[in-house]
């Protein structure tokens, strides 16, 4: 029980968040069945918005239902090269009642206000660390973050190729070189198996160096690409096949990962998260478009579809 159970954490750091988690399972009694503090304060970055109020209402439902496992939510950074700005942000609503999962993708192009000034959410980790995003994700969805996971593309690399690799149907030549990042990305088009370098390349691969290359929706076809390996992941590793490369992968982990988790959480959620399937996962995007405003791109995202998106299917 113990390996299998350290095997699933591992895997569905891979199959969920392209990311290490630096989760594994121990054996605990005495479980708190309270939902754990959230590490965001609705602060955010200088103002308030409805969704702030709207945050303040759950977490007062979450106070009341402290006699049954709430909703927690979980962020999920993704490290450039210089580990100064976030190529992949995600939040994760897991709910233990029900075994579901909904991951909202946030592109790294969205603006916000930081002070008197407009910004890109990606460059917030430099300015403030986990924290800082995670008050300004409360402000845009209306939910507190509990948890949250940073990691660079060097476990995410060492895990793809424990796992051997992973077979995927790349819809078109991506190819870009950026030296200043050490980002060199050539994939041909069509059905092969990516190891970790090919798979790196393939979810930060946004467009190449010529004008017209890439994806139409800009950093939007990107998160969508970068789902679409989740679900890849999913359907290729969720197995007990993998067994054996339990602790490789949690060594990994251990490396390359910066988290608030502690092993007793694992205790807490792990009886639930073993009950989940492919079908009680969804994905979603943060609702918005992008746009270029004095020639940077952004991406705006709406409000009124984001408050609509939470409400329908989040917790």
């Amino acid at each position: 029980m113990r390996n299998t159970g350290r095997l699933f954490i591992a895997s569905l750091f891979a199959l969920l968040v392209l990311f290490a988690n630096g989760m594994y399972f121990i054996r605990q009694t005495g479980m708190h069945r309270h939902s754990p503090e959230p590490i965001s304060d609705g602060s955010g970055t200088g103002y308030e918005t409805e969704s702030s109020a709207v945050s303040d209402e759950r977490a007062g439902e979450q106070t009341e239902a402290a006699d049954r496992m709430t909703p927690v939510n979980l962020m999920l950074l993704g490290l450039d090269g210089d580990e100064t700005r976030c190529d992949v942000i995600m939040l994760l609503n897991f709910d233990p009642e029900t075994s579901s999962l909904n991951i909202l993708s946030i592109a790294r192009d969205t603006r916000v206000r930081f002070g008197n000034v407009y910004k890109k959410i990606n460059s917030l980790y430099s300015k403030g660390g986990e924290t800082l995003l995670a008050d300004e994700i409360r402000n845009i969805t209306g939910l507190p973050v509990h948890y949250y996971i940073t990691a660079d593309f060097g476990g995410f690399r060492k895990i793809i190729d424990t796992l051997g690799g992973v077979e995927f149907d790349v819809p078109f030549r991506m190819k870009y070189d950026d030296p200043t990042q050490n980002l060199h990305i050539h994939l041909k088009k069509g059905k092969q198996v990516l190891d970790g370098k090919k798979a790196e390349q393939l979810v930060r691969y946004r467009k190449g160096n010529l004008r017209g290359q890439g994806y139409i929706e800009g950093d939007i076809g990107r998160v969508k690409m970068q789902q679409d390996f989740i679900r890849a992941l999913i359907d290729q590793k969720l197995n007990f096949q993998y067994l054996s490369k339990a602790d490789e992968i949690i060594a990994i982990i251990r490396d390359n990962v910066k988290t608030n988790i502690e092993t007793s959480d694992i205790a807490r959620y792990f009886p639930s998260a073993v009950r989940m399937g492919k079908e009680d996962i969804k994905t979603f995007v943060l609702p918005g478009e992008s746009h270029i405003i004095k020639d940077v791109w952004w991406y705006i995202h709406d409000r009124e579809q984001t408050a609509a998106l939470i409400s329908e299917n989040f917790k």
